[in-house]
């Protein structure tokens, strides 16, 4: 095989210590690994700027589609972030718990609820997306507004369903 010339590739090679100061990967053009890559740092982000609030990404997702959506289903929500029902249901106990979201019985089947974003909550949630959306510029900060509209179509594209 041919050695990948890729500006985005780097060698490894010692440094004056001995200690490897270039990388070569073999990944380096792999869209999965890319977007993998591109997820820590969006992550990294997001706990740096959400720090202290006790906010994961997971339940910053749950409690916007909350705020979205008044009424929507816990059901809904794990089918919409592909995550387990009972992961769902401890964030959202702890939603209802810090007093941003309550449950209320659903008219069409009583042994279910659809959750609702409280006063406190929206307002809450307003701050919070305004964070979102500063952790949003700055991962993609090296591009230009009509590259990152591109790259958000893209990756809308590719998870068509």
């Amino acid at each position: 095989m041919g050695k990948n010339k890729s500006t985005s590739a780097r060698k490894r090679r010692p440094a004056a210590s001995g200690a490897p100061d270039e990388l070569v990967s073999p990944l380096a053009n792999s869209p999965g690994f890319l977007f993998r890559l591109a997820q820590i740092r969006a992550f990294d982000g997001f706990h740096r700027y959400f720090a202290g609030l006790g906010v994961t990404p997971t339940s910053f997702a749950v409690f916007a589609l909350i705020v979205a959506n008044p009424g929507i289903r816990p059901g809904a929500i794990a089918d919409e972030l592909h995550v387990k029902p009972s992961n769902v249901a401890a964030l959202v106990n702890a939603l209802v718990a810090a007093e941003l979201v309550v449950r209320r019985r659903d008219e069409e089947e009583p042994r279910a609820s659809r959750l609702h974003p409280t006063k406190a909550g929206s307002k809450a949630h307003r701050e919070m997306f305004r964070v979102h959306l500063e952790t949003d510029a700055l991962l993609l900060r090296h591009l230009t507004q009509a590259e990152g509209t591109k790259l958000v179509f893209l990756l809308q594209k590719l998870l068509q369903r």
